[in-house]
């Protein structure tokens, strides 16, 4: 009896397991194992079937939601719906994510050399962002040269000349206009806000 529980107790660990996946993703050409439930209804909503069927590229193995999660770890899964994956073709590897349409395995439909970077921590500062579009749902509408699109799942997008996004960002709130005021943001000729999630995102070439 004792010889039976103790196999029980050892078959234990894989049988919790069993549900979980591991696979295989790269980011910035650094591969990594990610893992994920095999049941986890999310990854399937956002996994075509032809990503399904077909699987990843070469090595990489993970579907694209999965790789999209680890990049995107303090949003949620309806806060990560504005945004996309960037594949490298030459090297097979993501250089990170952006805004914009996805194909069918997640990746950006226009690819670019458009990456998105937290800027800003403050939930002041992203509905500062997030009020300055006021249009329904999937409608644009043009605002001193910016245009602001809200999207499913509460993000907000700014999009236009980086001088003039930062222009009608800091007449909302100084505090978000400082969103800007990065590197990343004063190189840019055209930019892409993002307020998702009580935070702010700067994407730009």
């Amino acid at each position: 009896m004792k010889w039976i529980l103790v196999a029980l107790a050892l078959l234990v660990p894989s049988v919790v397991m069993a549900d979980t996946q591991s696979c295989t993703t790269s980011v910035g050409g650094q591969r990594m194992a990610l893992f994920y439930e095999a049941d986890d209804d999310q990854v399937s909503a956002n996994r075509s079937r032809r990503e399904a069927l077909l699987g990843g590229w070469g090595d990489v193995d993970c579907p694209g939601y999965v790789t999209l999660r680890y990049l995107t770890p303090d949003l949620d899964d309806e806060q990560r719906q504005p945004f996309c994956l960037q594949w490298e073709k030459d090297t097979d590897t993501y250089s990170g994510y952006s805004e914009g349409p996805r194909d069918a395995y997640l990746r950006c439909r226009a690819p670019k050399k458009t990456f998105c970077e937290r800027v800003n921590t403050s939930t002041q500062t992203a509905l500062a962002v997030a009020g300055l579009a006021e249009a329904p749902p999937e409608t644009e509408a043009a605002v001193s040269g910016v245009h602001a699109v809200t999207k499913p799942g509460g993000a907000v997008v700014l999009s236009g000349a980086s001088t003039a996004v930062q222009q009608t960002i800091a007449s909302a709130s100084t505090s978000a206009g400082a969103a800007l005021a990065t590197p990343i943001g004063l190189a840019a000729a055209a930019v892409s806000v993002v307020a998702v999630g009580g935070a702010v995102y700067l994407c730009s070439e």
